[in-house]
């Protein structure tokens, strides 16, 4: 799939092996004018792996790509777990060559930290700020992020960190001469996002009542 950077692109995480919601957040994302989607891990659920063969099924059919998130560690790692023993090999191979970050030129996806270790993706994204404020170490202008199931922004500027309240159905505009840490919510608690380049804006989605997004059809300068 060929990610276009200046295409709005739709962003979900956590869905956790509930399909249902991973078939509808699909569904709005695209409805909101998503020209590509990706999901930002725990794409799967370690205790629930017997949804994960329908998981991946859908996500191959619509052409999402995907990160690694603590729970897809799990299922390809933790073989003595019964939970996990009866996957395919289909399904763990899929899960096994899932990156930890992909990146579109400044924007940056990832499941909690953009670290290429395991631990990166369940650790508290407040472990890895002071890290993260290094932009030659981490030279992203915005860092987009699931694993904690809460919308957030945290503005990352003149070395000081502030974080924006955000909440579903919120269109936010973000300022091009500032970092951001933007945590997309999880699609388990009906959340998703748009990001539009262009417009340099964040639309916070909400799954369960549509007619509260905040969104213009067709959005203008992208068709």
């Amino acid at each position: 799939m060929n990610i276009t950077p200046d295409k709005p692109i739709g962003l979900i995480a956590d869905s956790h092996g509930k399909n249902d919601l991973l078939v509808r957040s699909i569904r709005a994302l695209k409805d909101a004018g998503a020209h590509t989607i990706l999901h930002l891990g725990d794409i799967c659920d370690s205790l629930e792996a017997h949804t994960a063969e329908d998981t991946v099924k859908i996500l191959e059919e619509n052409s999402i790509r995907g990160v690694s998130g603590n729970n897809e560690y799990s299922m390809v790692t933790e073989h003595h777990n019964k939970h996990v023993q009866n996957i395919s090999d289909d399904v763990r191979n899929y899960l096994k060559q899932l990156p930890y970050i992909i990146s579109i030129g400044p924007f940056w996806f990832t499941h909690s930290a953009p670290l290429n270790w395991p631990a990166a993706t369940r650790r508290p994204i407040a472990e890895y700020l002071p890290l993260l404020m290094n932009k030659e170490a981490f030279p992203f202008e915005i860092l987009f992020r699931g694993h904690s199931h809460q919308p957030s922004i945290i503005k990352i500027h003149n070395n000081r960190i502030n974080e924006i309240p955000a909440q579903a159905g919120e269109r936010l505009e973000l300022y091009r001469n500032t970092r951001y840490v933007i945590t997309v919510g999880a699609v388990e608690k009906y959340f998703a996002a748009l990001f539009l380049p262009v417009d340099y804006e964040v639309i916070f989605l909400n799954i369960d009542d549509p007619s509260k997004n905040h969104i213009t059809s067709p959005l203008e300068g992208y068709y």
